[in-house]
């Protein structure tokens, strides 16, 4: 079966704090199969007063600038957090094969409680989700991370958006007044659009979420 790109955001993170930290690859952090490609999250290892200076909760990411001829690119990664106090306090502790991502064993970093993540994951392990319509609940695990999360949109294979108030999971066209499926330019604007329905279908490929606590 195809993937699903699950779009995973947190409401709580609106003004995350910053530190800067030095970030290490280390044989103590297991690569998780996938992780390169975004399939899996991966693992980085931190102190406790990190985790409770930044307010983090199962998630960081980590930000790097690089450059790239007269270009400056901004490289992210977001991780799965795993507590280890032997882990120095200005220290991230992450996998080989992250480091190789990052393009460095050894380096420093931004490190900022995650706002949002993407990952591609085949529908056969997340069957739980099919079916399920925009605003259910669904609980997940990813990666060994129980998650529960609020569906809040999506979009299928044609680039379609998913509309709440449209029922069931086919296509339809439809004269639109706002988003999704439609940007009106000027206050009271109206266009016939085609979207989705708000039901989890096959033909689905990009899932919205926020997580639930």
């Amino acid at each position: 079966m195809p993937d699903f790109k699950i779009v995973i955001s947190d409401p709580q993170t609106k003004e995350p704090k910053e530190a800067k930290v030095k970030v290490k690859v280390s044989e103590k952090v297991q690569s998780n199969q996938g992780e390169k490609d975004g399939k899996a999250i991966p693992i980085a290892k931190i102190s406790d007063k990190i985790k409770q200076d930044l307010g983090i909760d199962q998630f960081i990411t980590l930000e790097i600038e690089k450059q790239e001829g007269d270009k400056k690119l901004k490289i992210k990664g977001h991780f799965k957090v795993e507590i280890d106090n032997s882990v120095p306090q200005n220290e991230v502790w992450i996998s080989q094969q992250m480091g190789e991502k990052f393009g460095s064993n050894e380096f420093e970093a931004i490190a900022y409680r995650t706002k949002s993540f993407q990952l591609s994951i085949d529908q056969s392990k997340i069957s739980s989700v099919m079916s399920a319509k925009i605003g259910d609940i669904v609980d997940i695990n990813i990666s060994g991370v129980p998650l529960k999360l609020k569906i809040t949109g999506g979009s299928d294979n044609s680039g379609f958006p998913m509309r709440f108030d449209v029922q069931g999971g086919a296509k339809r066209k439809l004269l639109l007044s706002s988003p999704p499926g439609f940007h009106p330019s000027e206050s009271g604007m109206r266009k016939k659009k085609t979207v989705r329905g708000n039901m989890i279908t096959a033909e689905i490929v990009q899932i919205n979420t926020i997580i639930v606590r």
